[in-house]
């Protein structure tokens, strides 16, 4: 009987080391780790049961990447179907709780934040979204004589030779939030502000700098027989810049660029009816590589 114990010792030790183990897994407080696809990964190949590993995933918040490729590498790393689907469930649950206010402490793209423009700076361990608040002009210039040769051209200046928002990439990623409830369409976190539907209706431009200031065309007026000849208002479409607007969901847009960014000083600017722009500038700070 007691060589019986004896040789069933160590195996119940081993059996009751790794339930302890997998309780205070189980147990542990939600801020003291965070639950990501590698984890998910570990639990499934520690042996884990579906069940156990789907209350971890509800208990958790979402810090899983659900994008189709990583679903895919989930798959072929062997995660049961029924925890993936709790997976792509929990962030789909909690971006609906989240709801219009947001949450800006996330640096999932996906999960909703505060309404505004935001540089997905995805270079940084681990990743972050940084608000770009818009910088306000310090006034209007205007140059030529109004005559076909040197027409009267109206530029823009924003004081200072660099933006606050400094990209070292020259392929940066942006997120645009906005508010869906409101009658406006969106207020982008300020009051009285110019509304906006999606970012189709900003344009990316690149900044001239002259001296300490950097400068945007807005207008150009001529005159020939006292008439006016050419009339152009707002941004120069030969000065933008296209970009592809993706909607993630209601209310969330990714915005990339079509080719890389040469370094420079950018920003998206949107003009309302009232004819005043509002500029959300930034900085690349990465120069392309020379051919």
């Amino acid at each position: 009987m007691h060589g019986t114990i004896g040789s069933w010792g160590p195996s119940m030790k081993t059996i009751t080391l790794a339930g302890a183990l997998m309780a205070m897994a189980l147990a542990a407080p939600v801020s003291a780790e965070t639950l990501t696809n590698d984890s998910i990964i570990a639990l499934t190949k520690a042996g884990l049961g579906e069940g156990l590993i789907i209350d971890k995933v509800n208990s958790e918040s979402c810090n899983y990447d659900v994008s189709t490729d990583k679903l895919i590498a989930l798959k072929q790393a062997g995660v049961p179907d029924s925890v993936v689907g709790a997976m792509v469930r929990r962030c789909a649950t909690l971006g609906q709780q989240r709801g219009l206010a947001g949450d800006d402490s996330s640096p999932d793209p996906r999960i909703k934040h505060s309404p505004g423009i935001y540089a997905f700076e995805n270079w940084l361990t681990p990743a972050k979204l940084q608000v770009i608040r818009p910088s306000k002009p310090s006034g209007i210039k205007q140059s030529g004589n109004g005559s076909i040769v040197f027409p009267f051209v109206t530029r823009m200046v924003v004081p200072g030779t660099t933006s606050h928002i400094q990209e070292p990439i020259n392929n940066p990623e942006f997120y645009f939030y906005f508010n869906v409830s409101d009658e406006k369409v969106s207020d982008f976190g300020m009051e009285n502000s110019m509304a906006a539907q999606s970012p189709d209706e900003f344009s990316l431009v690149k900044f001239s700098k002259k001296g300490d200031d950097r400068e945007l065309m807005m207008g150009k007026m001529s005159f020939y027989g006292g008439m006016a000849v050419t009339v152009k208002k707002g941004v120069d479409s030969r000065f933008t810049i296209h970009f592809q607007t993706d909607e993630i969901s209601k209310g969330i847009y990714k915005v990339s660029i079509d080719k890389p960014l040469d370094y420079g000083e950018y920003a998206f600017v949107f003009t309302g009816a009232n004819g005043n722009s509002r500029i959300y500038d930034f900085s690349i700070t990465a120069e392309l590589p020379k051919k």
